[in-house]
């Protein structure tokens, strides 16, 4: 028997939605620039590479939350 899949808890949606909307228009519009130079990179290309990591981090902690209630309900 399967189990319907449930929706992540509203603070994980908020935060990729945080997370993705400063990828997107507001938070480019705020990382539009070459300088400062950060580790040799443009502040843009800097700025995207934190967001992806950040995102991958949320990943991680969604995933283990989600693995451990598996867990838990069998």
């Amino acid at each position: 028997m399967t189990t319907r899949p449930t929706l992540p808890s509203r603070g994980m949606l908020f935060y990729f939605l945080l997370c993705t909307l400063s990828m997107i228009w507001p938070g480019a519009l705020i990382a539009n620039r070459i300088e400062p130079m950060v580790m040799g990179l443009p502040f843009f290309v800097f700025w995207y590479i934190a967001w992806v990591f950040a995102m991958f981090v949320g990943l991680v902690i969604c995933y283990r939350r989600e693995s451990a209630k598996e867990v838990d309900d069998e």
